[in-house]
Formats: structure tokens, sequence, C-alpha cells
């Protein structure tokens, strides 16, 4: 007999606010090529910084090579942020008092939004593709920047943000449920 899916996210009850902490969705095929790659993509790094030092001749190498540096440095930042986030990773979203605060651990450079839960409305969920299924479905994703959607949905002014990637639907509306009856929420969100 199957067992009952227990769901990933995990919630925390801090008496003036829920804590839903949801860690990535590892995905091993990612994580073990990204881990050679960045093998092969270090010893690339090393070899160009020697030949554009000169530590090997007096010529050092030339414009070409700098700007080939340049690009395989920042190629190579996108894929150990990629690395990082599938390895340890984590979408923390913290609700009370007033507010709504995304944060995501593990992902550089990321600042975490907060959001006047007087101002959420039309609170939802809805399950589709994102990340690399939206990329090949013609979707608008923003994988590498880690902001690829999540099956929460709200409107926040003109915009509708999208938040608790990697949940199945069916988790998402027992954490919107949850929420409800702690009265985090309250109607005029869902409207």
């Amino acid at each position: 007999m199957e067992k009952p899916y227990k769901g990933r996210a995990t919630i925390q009850d801090n008496f003036t606010d829920l804590q839903i902490t949801i860690p990535a969705k590892r995905n091993w095929f990612t994580i073990i090529f990204l881990a050679v790659w960045l093998g092969g993509w270090l010893t690339g790094e090393i070899f160009a910084l020697v030949m554009v030092t000169g530590l090997f001749g007096k010529n050092p190498a030339g414009f070409f090579i700098l700007f080939w540096l340049v690009g395989w440095t920042v190629g190579g930042f996108f894929a150990f942020r990629t690395f990082i986030w599938n390895v340890m990773g984590k979408e923390i979203i913290t609700v009370g008092q007033g507010q709504l605060m995304v944060a995501k651990k593990g992902a550089f450079f990321f600042k975490p939004k907060d959001y006047d839960l007087n101002e959420v409305k039309n609170i939802r969920v809805k399950d589709d593709t994102s990340g690399f299924d939206g990329l090949f479905s013609g979707q608008r994703s923003e994988f590498w920047l880690f902001n690829n959607g999540g099956v929460i949905r709200f409107d926040y002014g003109l915009q509708t943000i999208k938040i608790a990637g990697g949940i199945d639907e069916a988790e998402a509306k027992f954490i919107i449920s949850k929420l409800k009856d702690q009265h985090v929420l309250t109607e005029r969100n869902y409207s």
C-alpha cells in the first residue's frame, strides 16, 4: 500500500507569525552535472588567468582571452549559484504582523521581499509549469534568477506575485488553509 505524502514544507508557529520553510527541489542530475562542470570550469579559469597575467612568459594574452575570461567567470558564477541552490537552498515565507516576507536562503544576491498584508489580494493556488518546463513551453521563466514562480499566487497592486516553488498543489492548499485557520490571512486577502 502506498503511504500518503507528508509534504516538503515545514510550518512553524512563532505566536506572532507563521514561518513556512520550503527546501529547494533537488535535481540530482543538475547537482552531479554542475559539480563535474565546475571542476572543468575552474581548470579553464586558472589557465586563462595564467595566460592573462603572463606568468609563463613575457607576452600576456591578448584582448580576446581577457574578454573570454570575463564571460567565463560570469557563466561560472551562475553555474555555482545554481549548484548551491540545488544543494542547500530554501524558500522561507513568514506571514504575520501585517506583512508577508519571502526570503531565499542559498540564493546569492536575492534580496528578501516584504509585502503589506493589507495590499495582498486574491490569494490562490495555481499549479502550472515553471523552471525548465516553462522555458520549453514558451512561458516566461526566470530560472537563473530563482524567481521561477510557485503554486501560491496573490495580487499585489497590479502585479501577480508567485511564491512557494517546488511544492504540490495539495500542499499549497494545506498551507493556505493553515494561514486562514490561524487568522493570519483574512477574507479580504481572498477577494
